[in-house]
């Protein structure tokens, strides 16, 4: 469960950073942009209070729970994507 738990500290320190530059950068944005953001801070979310319930709770937590949120955070990951090259 350590191994678990670093790997998705890991997962959603680095999707944090990505979070935070987007941030940034969406003062600028145009509505498309800003419409698809809205949708990725949904997930972003669901993402982060889900990570601090296993956190809380990892003893209980199961494999396929922490598989959830890596495929979860890899939807957030793929939606920064997007954005990022609508900023090219």
């Amino acid at each position: 469960m350590t191994q678990l738990k670093d790997e998705l500290t890991e997962i959603i320190d680095g999707l944090k950073t990505e979070r935070d530059v987007l941030a940034v950068k969406m003062n600028l944005a145009k509505a498309e942009v800003k419409t698809e953001w809205g949708e990725l801070e949904k997930k972003w979310e669901k993402i982060s209070f889900r990570n601090e319930k296993i956190k809380a709770e990892l003893h209980e937590t199961s494999e396929d729970v922490g598989e959830d949120l890596k495929n979860l955070a890899q939807d957030v990951r793929e939606g920064y994507s997007r954005i990022k090259q609508l900023f090219k």
